[in-house]
């Protein structure tokens, strides 16, 4: 809990993601002083640092939690770079912010949830779908009706390259569908239905999963990286209400059979054309912030956030077992043609 009355943040990292919504978020909150930035990247660093006003420049990380002791931090970056950092930084009881996905296996999910808890940080994975005001608007409608039974989250992407990063799509882009439909229905995960191929590479590019929960309610997944265009898109279901929207665009809200809906738009329901704002990126900082100062745990942190990890890992191990089970067919179907041929000869 922070008594003063201005957090102070220390954020590692000065790449584009940092750069384009998470350092206008904390610069647009009165009760927040970016007060060090630190990355290995001088030039880039200094370009930040200038455009923010942030005196305080470090190219060691440790470094700047020793001399600035931050009341959180921030670490932005690529997961296979940063998860060393993001154990250290949990190991000394800081808390912490960081982009999707929250590492790159479970493991160190998992490794991540129980540092937290042992010592007591305040995290926050950025799921910031969930807090996209338009959409955080119309479930909100929604529930007025009783609760979703039914929602629906489709992300697709046209990729032209085969891909070879790290992370692959399911932990790039995957876990957000799947957070996105845990915060829509509710509850808990109880049963998982899926499909996973490989479309443009060696990579798994389109899943299908149908997600059933201790509530009642029914989520479908559907992921395709091999489309003709970007869009993240939603549907809810409640009795006699629904829900559709895409995040960046319009949303519209159906109620007791009308056709024509009640039109929402991103911006207009945000209150801002700049994407941190109306993309749900600064209340996801500012739930981090609330909580920081506050007590407590805001909604996606790294005890939440290991569940969106986890049904990751059940979709992709489905579909690797899938895999080696039509593997054993085949070779059992090409024994099985040797031996009769060896029949039919003698």
């Amino acid at each position: 809990m922070v008594t003063k009355d201005r957090t102070r943040v220390a954020i590692i990292g000065a790449g584009s993601m940092a750069n384009g919504v998470h350092y206008p978020s904390l610069a647009s909150f009165e009760d927040v002083e970016i007060a060090a930035i630190c990355d290995l990247d001088e030039a880039r660093m200094a370009a930040t640092a200038e455009k923010y006003g942030i005196d305080r420049r470090f190219t060691n990380y440790r470094d700047m939690i020793e001399a600035i002791a931050p009341d959180a931090v921030y670490a932005i970056g690529q997961p296979d770079v940063l998860y060393p950092v993001w154990i250290w930084l949990l190991q000394q009881g800081l808390n912490l912010y960081i982009e999707k996905p929250m590492g790159l296996t479970i493991h160190q999910a998992r490794s991540m949830a129980h540092l937290a808890e042992k010592h007591g940080c305040v995290t926050q994975v950025s799921f910031q779908r969930r807090t996209c005001p338009m959409v955080a608007q119309l479930r909100e409608e929604c529930l007025k009706r009783g609760p979703i039974r039914q929602a629906v989250c489709e992300f697709y992407k046209r990729t032209t390259a085969p891909h070879f990063a790290a992370r692959d799509y399911m932990m790039d882009d995957g876990v957000h569908a799947i957070d996105t439909l845990r915060w829509m229905c509710g509850g808990e995960i109880t049963k998982i239905q899926s499909a996973a191929r490989r479309i443009g590479g060696p990579s798994l590019d389109f899943f299908a999963a149908l997600l059933e929960f201790d509530n009642g309610a029914t989520g479908v997944m559907l992921t395709n990286w091999t489309s003709g265009r970007r869009v993240f898109r939603i549907q809810m279901h409640a009795p006699g209400v629904c829900a559709e929207a895409e995040h960046e665009g319009k949303g519209f809200l159906y109620l007791d059979g009308d056709t024509r809906g009640i039109e929402y738009d991103t911006r207009t329901a945000a209150g801002s054309d700049a994407n941190h704002v109306f993309g749900g990126f600064c209340a996801k900082n500012r739930e981090f912030i609330d909580a920081v100062r506050n007590g407590g745990l805001p909604p996606s942190h790294f005890g939440d956030a290991v569940k969106t990890m986890e049904i990751a890992e059940r979709i992709l191990a489905a579909a690797l077992l899938t895999e080696s089970e039509h593997e054993g067919h085949e070779g059992l179907t090409k024994d099985t043609k040797k031996r009769r041929g060896k029949g039919d000869s003698g």
